[in-house]
């Protein structure tokens, strides 16, 4: 039990210590790694269903991209609730260093992929479906996030840190075609080798 109260305090702490986007991001690289044992939002857990894409997702927050939410493409199959499921490929999560921003954007567009940019102060909405239940609309990804909302969202963060995703790129990245689950995750990993380049 001691020892569990010990580890909470620490990860806490490590958490609150962070100041900027980068650090966040390498944070929850540690905690998809399973070095964190849990994350700054209260609740979050990996899914089952991205398990497999752990580490690509690992090394692009190494790279800078904060990512918060993410689902793998899959072809419509049968959920627990007999309804039939069908998932396009996406991530989504906050970006702050303007070179790794383009790259996100050009290597997307050459791989026929939907990149979704907001700010705390966009005023367009502009989000895609990612998720179809029985052939219907189910979750959607790309969704502008505010001031207000992030605020509530992310517990046990600095001042500092809250003041840096505010000022970040909310960024998305989406695979327009559905059930396709491996285009938009090679994508990915050739931007995070792109970014450690030279």
């Amino acid at each position: 039990m001691r020892h569990d109260l010990i580890t909470r305090f620490r990860t806490r702490r490590t958490w609150r210590r962070a100041t900027t986007v980068q650090q966040l991001a390498t944070h929850t690289a540690a905690w998809l790694d399973g070095t964190l044992p849990f994350h700054a939002i209260p609740g979050t857990e990996l899914a089952p269903e991205t398990h497999d894409l752990a580490s690509t997702l690992a090394a692009a927050n190494l790279a800078g991209f904060l990512t918060t939410d993410s689902q793998p493409g899959h072809h419509p199959v049968v959920g627990h609730d007999a309804a039939v499921y069908e998932q396009r490929a996406a991530v989504t999560g906050f970006v702050a260093d303007p070179r790794l921003l383009r790259h996100l954007q050009e290597t997307g567009r050459a791989n026929g992929l939907t990149v979704i940019t907001h700010t705390v102060d966009s005023t367009v909405p502009d989000y895609l479906v990612v998720t179809r239940r029985d052939g219907q609309p189910a979750a959607a990804f790309g969704e502008r996030i505010t001031a207000a909302q992030l605020r509530a969202t992310w517990h046990g963060i600095s001042a500092r840190a809250h003041r840096a995703l505010t000022e970040a790129v909310q960024v998305t990245v989406i695979d327009p075609q559905w059930g396709r689950n491996d285009r938009m995750w090679h994508a990915l990993a050739y931007v995070v080798s792109k970014t450690f380049g030279p």
